[in-house]
């Protein structure tokens, strides 16, 4: 290789082939992005001014693509750079150089490869919470290797043998020339491009020009949610996430221990008492105590969008219509998270999730609904599709009330249809008998039911192909049948009419174009309470209210004295003024006007009008309202951490 007539420094040819691979990381960086925006641009359709929106995020990504590269590119600078100098440079360092690149791009494109789905069905980028899962080996695994999931392998998988080849490539025709050594009068030049190089480098770490860092409040420019995350790198993300995990729930610099459980005694009406970090109370309601049976259906990802739903021979949920129509149906539910193990932790012992910490993950005891019914002579039963190892439900649950866990090993095995387990026509088939068993004992039941079906990857039914557009209708429809069948049976038997039935979900599902950073509709559920018994119903609640409530509201129906040692109300004789969720790194807080969002990653805040079109921040506008809210939804966060952490969630 030859340089205006001269052989080539190695210096320089050195400096060529670390460019190359850097600019070969940013390129690759670029395309991902790319693949992103065009799996996802339904959530963009009819934005105005689309091909500015992108082309601005891209422009984002660019620099945050180059911080990312920035870090992997310093270390091979900085050893190459100085091995030149001294005119050390080996065929060996090149190798080690070119393991070290290959490694951590094939890292860094494992990582964007997993972020688009978990993009794709979160709508936010992949955090610490998704690695959590990891731990159950099988049931992960076999929901990984689906087909649905084929064609990010092979992205993997080709960015990567086509990144090596490059590399190898580049690197082959570096050691197979021949380079002069830096003789004494090039130093004068040498060094400081070098220590200009390094610290071109370096700014390229700092990923701004300004006084701090470049974080990933930098990506948002705009009200469209999506564009605002397009730009973000994954991998600059997960590490952000990482470091926010350490801090277990960082809003604990929002507001002091002292002042967050003055906030929420207040809010929860409790009595000051010289013991104030606690919210206990004691409930001693008037009427006679009773002891029905209790039925909860926690149904896999139902969004109360679903309900509003069509399909081609009408509603698509003609069932729960039905039920609604007969019940106490509250239309403001919100889950408290975002997983599975949240909404079990929520609904039945009615603390809220805090962010991306798994709720059955610690041995914390907490009282809830199944431990206050066991102490009344309930017999308590949970019945799941699949593993009973997962998410440690089996050793969550039996020491958390439960008297037995029945799951797939309990189900034909030929009616395991997927890594989820069985359909939910034969969970309810099959937790219908053991149900039909306990009712014969003579003890009054708390019978829990988590379904799957509504969860990818989906096993659609023949009968159901042709009844919706789409694989996770088409499932709804399944379900709201299977409800459906499953209440026509229990009407027939004895133990119907003193029962009461809990139909709700785990959490919701993203339906549509996200219109807010964090899309309501993956926290927005039903919550339908049915009985033969009520003889007011139909009543419809419209007050904000979560999952957290439900505990409290049985056990008021009930007229069954106990301690609420949870952050739960009872609906039927209380109201909130806001009910607050999260994702794994955002808090939210809403009530019919208004939607208040703090991203514990970035520790910035917005604020919503939710009859405002334009989904402007307006932050600045409503100063009260989101002090009222912030407040609100923070003391409640951190009192529920310190409950948590110091045992005291039962206490």
């Amino acid at each position: 290789m030859i340089n205006n007539g001269l052989q080539m420094k190695k210096f320089t040819a050195v400096l060529r082939y670390l460019i190359s691979i850097h600019l070969l990381g940013m390129l690759f960086f670029t395309i991902f992005r790319i693949i992103l925006y065009l799996l996802n641009s339904e959530m963009v359709a009819g934005v105005e001014n689309k091909g500015w929106f992108f082309m601005r995020a891209m422009l984002k990504g660019v620099q945050f693509d180059s911080l990312v590269v920035s870090y992997i590119t310093f270390l091979p600078l900085l050893i190459l750079s100085i091995f030149v100098l001294f005119n050390k440079i080996s065929r060996k360092a090149i190798i080690v150089i070119n393991i070290y690149f290959i490694v951590l791009y094939t890292l860094a494109f494992s990582i964007y490869s997993s972020d688009i789905p978990y993009f794709s069905y979160f709508f936010t980028h992949l955090g610490v919470a998704a690695f959590e899962w990891f731990e159950f080996g099988g049931t992960t695994l076999g929901m990984l290797f689906q087909p649905e999931y084929y064609f990010y392998f092979a992205l993997w998988a080709v960015s990567t043998g086509l990144f090596v080849f490059i590399v190898l490539r580049v690197s082959k025709r570096l050691l197979n020339k021949q380079y002069s050594n830096l003789k004494r009068t090039d130093y004068k030049y040498y060094i400081p491009l070098t220590v200009l190089l390094w610290g071109v480098c370096f700014l390229g770490m700092r990923g701004s020009l300004q006084r701090y860092p470049l974080q990933i409040g930098y990506a948002y420019f705009s009200n469209n949610s999506f564009f605002n995350q397009l730009g973000i790198n994954p991998c600059f993300s997960l590490l952000k996430n990482l470091n926010s995990t350490k801090k277990y729930n960082n809003v604990n610099d929002q507001m002091t221990i002292d002042s967050a459980f003055l906030l929420v005694n207040k809010a929860l009406n409790i009595e000051p008492s010289q013991n104030h970090f606690a919210i206990s109370r004691d409930i001693f309601p008037q009427g006679e105590l009773q002891k029905p049976n209790i039925v909860i259906v926690l149904l896999e990802s139902m969004a109360a969008k679903y309900l509003d739903y069509e399909c081609l021979d009408g509603k698509l949920t003609p069932f729960m219509h039905e039920l609604i129509s007969k019940s106490y149906y509250f239309e403001n539910c919100y889950s408290s998270g975002i997983h599975t193990n949240n909404g079990i932790v929520s609904t039945l012992y009615g603390f809220p999730t805090l962010f991306d910490k798994h709720s059955m993950k610690n041995e914390v005891r907490y009282t809830g609904l199944p431990v206050n019914l066991r102490n009344h002579g309930y017999q308590n039963l949970f019945f799941i599709a699949g593993n009973p190892h997962f998410d440690h439900m089996n050793f969550f649950l039996m020491g958390g009330g439960f008297d037995h866990i029945y799951s797939q090993e309990d189900y034909p095995q030929d009616k395991v249809v997927n890594v989820f387990g069985a359909q939910d026509d034969m969970l309810f088939e099959c937790s219908f008998d053991k149900i039909n068993k306990a009712a014969l004992e003579g003890k009054p039941f708390l019978s829990v039911l988590l379904t799957v079906s509504n969860h990818p990857p989906y096993i659609v039914p023949e009968k159901y192909m042709n009844v919706a557009d789409t694989d996770d209708k088409k499932m709804t429809r399944f379900v709201d049948d299977v409800l459906k069948k499953f209440i026509k049976d229990a009407s027939k038997q004895d133990w119907f009419e003193n029962t009461i039935f809990v139909f709700t979900s785990d959490h919701g599902k993203i339906l549509e174009q996200p219109k807010y950073d964090m899309p309501i509709d993956y926290n927005h559920i039903p919550l339908i309470i049915y009985s033969p018994m009520f003889k007011d119903a139909p009543k419809r609640f419209d007050g904000f209210c979560g999952q957290i409530d439900i505990f409290p509201t049985l056990m008021g129906i009930l007229n069954m004295p106990y301690t609420n040692h949870s952050l739960g109300i009872d609906l039927l004789k209380d109201r909130r003024p806001y009910i607050y969720f999260v994702d794994d790194n955002r808090l939210g807080c809403i009530n019919e006007d208004y939607f208040y969002i703090r991203n514990i990653t970035t520790s910035t805040d917005k604020l919503y009008n939710l009859n405002d079109s334009t989904y402007s921040n307006i932050i600045q506008k409503e100063p009260q309202i989101v002090q009222s809210m912030k407040s609100y939804a923070i003391s409640m966060m951190i009192v529920a951490e310190y409950l948590i952490k110091s045992n005291k969630a039962s206490k």
